[in-house]
């Protein structure tokens, strides 16, 4: 009989390992994602120490913070060489993340039988109208099981950036690190390989497991997969019991680990089921349509996720429990079980002459009838839906494209034009313009939403409101995008896009004014301001007081350029995301009184103001009224010396990215 073999592990919890501390070798693994990349990787040690990577500070262990707040955290430490609180962040993390996920899976499974369970409200199916019963019945189901279990809590802010993070195993990558620099070189092992589980080619890793597993003391037995499912220990406990001729050992492991398989598969599925940008056509049943389709393909690929027993992929695992199964309840005399075991293998591989050979042997025995040969309900289930859903994307993959059924990336869509709207007669002034169409709503969308999940307080300011106590201001700097990105909490997509728009801006600015010269960003800002609850309504004061942006301006109304200005800085623009608040209006003025305004420029998304930045261009920022305002800041420079070096790292690190995509997608193509 053949059989997939496995290490024989314990089993055990998240974390739960023996504390193991051994005499160690000096050994630093300072960058484990710029092992090989040279000042690539020392240059984000330092910036990542300059520029504090949490957007909440996480100053105590509490419930209170999300799963991305404590990695960006653990990360800090780890950089920091705080490696034992480093192993505490980066742990609590991850347990906040599953916890997440199963309150998220849990949710949606529940929903999901409460409605199939439910009468439906009228006994004739007419239209389809009992599938949207249910579906009623299911979203409204979610939506308090959400009220209940997540309400507003920080914990489950969590988009698919950051579920890719831990979903590909991102903190083992620091984890491992931390264990080893405290002494815990058998955890050590045990999270690289956690780590290699989900990529079994990476290099870098088994070197390290390599390593760890020299030490004296490191026992490969006791080597675990923190986030392995019982089903993992459960089919290797029945292999041992098989090859130790314990058949009620072998019955009860397989039948446990079966069940396990099973409900981790509805578990990973459920999980699939979460939002989707429609993009295309939004109209009724082509979106339900659409939406479908994206999650079965994700659910499609949930049984390779899950068939890998120590980091060699299994194809027939889940039919192999029945192969298990068939000949430990013949031994024990259960010949029934023994048939419907026969029935379920043969439901996956038809034609698998040993199965066959079983089955006529056993269709000879006296005390067995044709009648026992039926499949387990479980296993026909499972069959039946398989088959079903293939068939589905097979006709799919043939009648439709995947590229223009699932749109490849929404942001990527054509932008409107891009056209002057305003000029220095309207604007009544010099060197200023207003401009629309350099963004699409769908790239507004995204950033907005990377302000909302991202920012920090007062980031890019020295408070939190430096200009009223009525407005709370957020804001992220193009550094902080590119650390965010460089540790994959960020879809590198989005750093694509930033530079793409700012670019853009950049040479509308250069073209209008005719500037001869080289042009240089000097510094990007990326900003929201929120009037507050509590404050006083129709306010008059300025969300930021009239000023200039590269000199001080004195009583006598003289701008000088001289310390603390920005006295390089020669042209400036603000790009608008939204117009859904009240209030925010941006102004030129004629002094620092004002009473002064010379004109208007209300905020729309993909609008632009852009002027040069001395005193001849006054300007301010009218009270947010209710609501949250955001933008984009840029100011440029024509000084070599002042420009914004961070966008050639920018360009690095997009470039890194891509190569490690293809290198991990190389891999998997291979395998």
């Amino acid at each position: 009989m053949t059989r997939i073999r496995a290490f024989s592990f314990q089993s055990a919890s998240v974390f739960e390992v023996v504390n193991m501390h051994r005499t160690t070798k000096h050994f630093l693994f300072k960058y484990p994602m710029c092992l090989n990349l040279g000042a690539y990787g020392s240059y984000f040690a330092t910036l990542f120490l300059c520029v504090i990577l949490t957007h909440v500070h996480c100053d105590q262990l509490n419930n209170t913070k999300s799963c991305v707040d404590l990695y960006e955290k653990g990360v800090e430490l780890y950089l920091e060489n705080n490696f034992s609180e480093c192993v505490s962040y980066l742990e609590k993390a991850v347990t906040e993340y599953h916890k997440y996920r199963k309150t998220l899976q849990n949710c949606r499974l529940a929903c999901k039988r409460e409605a199939e369970d439910s009468e439906p409200l009228y006994s004739v199916d007419i239209d389809n109208l009992m599938f949207f019963e249910k579906t009623i019945r299911t979203t409204l189901c979610a939506i308090k099981c959400h009220d209940k279990l997540i309400g507003d809590s920080a914990s489950f802010n969590i988009n698919e950036d950051i579920e890719n993070l831990f979903e590909k195993k991102k903190p083992y990558e620091y984890l491992h690190i931390c264990y080893f620099q405290t002494k815990e070189i058998q955890k050590a092992a045990s999270a690289v390989f956690t780590y290699l589980v989900s990529h079994p080619n990476d290099t870098t890793m088994l070197s390290a497991l390599k390593y760890y597993s020299s030490f004296d003391g490191v026992d490969l037995k006791e080597v675990v997969n923190f986030e392995a499912r019982d089903y993992v220990y459960m089919f290797s406990h029945g292999l041992a019991a098989y090859d130790e001729k314990d058949w009620k050992a072998v019955i009860d492991n397989m039948e446990e680990s079966l069940v396990d398989f099973i409900q981790a598969e509805e578990e990973c599925r459920a999980q699939c089921e979460g939002p989707f940008d429609h993009g295309w056509l939004p109209d009724f049943f082509p979106s339900i349509a659409n939406h479908f389709t994206y999650c079965l393909k994700c659910k499609s690929g949930c049984y390779s996720k899950l068939n890998s027993i120590n980091t060699e992929k299994h194809e027939d695992l889940l039919p192999s429990h029945y192969h298990y199964l068939q000949y430990a309840y013949y031994k024990v005399g259960n010949l029934r079980m023994a048939c419907e075991a026969v029935a379920s293998f043969l439901l996956f591989v038809p034609d698998d002459e040993t199965m066959l050979s079983n089955k006529e042997y056993y269709m000879k025995l006296p005390k067995v009838e044709k009648t026992f040969f039926k499949p387990r309900s479980e296993a026909l289930k499972y069959i039946q839906r398989l088959t079903y859903e293939r068939k589905l994307l097979k006709f799919i993959e043939k009648e439709f494209n995947f590229q223009t059924l699932i749109p490849e990336d929404s942001t990527k869509r054509q932008k409107p034009q891009f056209i002057i709207t305003k000029a220095e007669g309207e604007l009544n002034g010099t060197k200023r313009f207003v401009a629309e169409g350099l963004m699409s709503k769908e790239q507004c969308k995204s950033i907005r939403n990377i302000l909302k999940i991202y920012s920090k307080i007062g980031d890019g300011y020295d408070t939190g409101s430096p200009h009223t106590k009525n407005e709370r201001i957020e804001g992220i700097s193009m550094e902080r995008v590119i650390l965010l990105v460089h540790h994959e909490i960020l879809n590198s997509k989005y750093l694509e896009i930033l530079l793409e728009i700012t670019e853009s801006a950049k040479e509308e600015i250069t073209k209008y004014f005719s500037i001869e010269e080289p042009l240089y960003h000097t510094y990007t800002h990326f900003v929201c301001r929120t009037s507050l609850k509590d404050s006083v309504k129709n306010h008059n004061e300025l969300s930021h007081e009239i000023h200039a942006d590269n000199c001080n301006i004195y009583p006598d109304g003289v701008c000088e350029k001289e310390a603390p200005s920005y006295t390089w800085r020669d042209f400036s623009a603000i790009i608008y995301l939204n117009d859904d608040f009240l209030g925010g209006e941006f102004f030129f003025s004629s002094n620092m009184n004002p009473d002064s305004i010379q004109s208007s420029v209300h905020p729309r998304c993909g609008k632009m103001v852009a002027f040069s930045s001395g005193g001849e261009n006054l300007h301010g920022v009218k009270a947010v009224q209710k609501g949250t305002r955001c933008a984009i800041g840029l100011w440029f420079t024509l000084n070599p010396g002042y420009k914004e070096n961070y966008r050639d790292l920018a360009y690095d690190v997009i470039r890194h990215n891509r190569e490690k995509n293809d290198e991990t997608y190389g891999h998997n193509k291979s395998s």
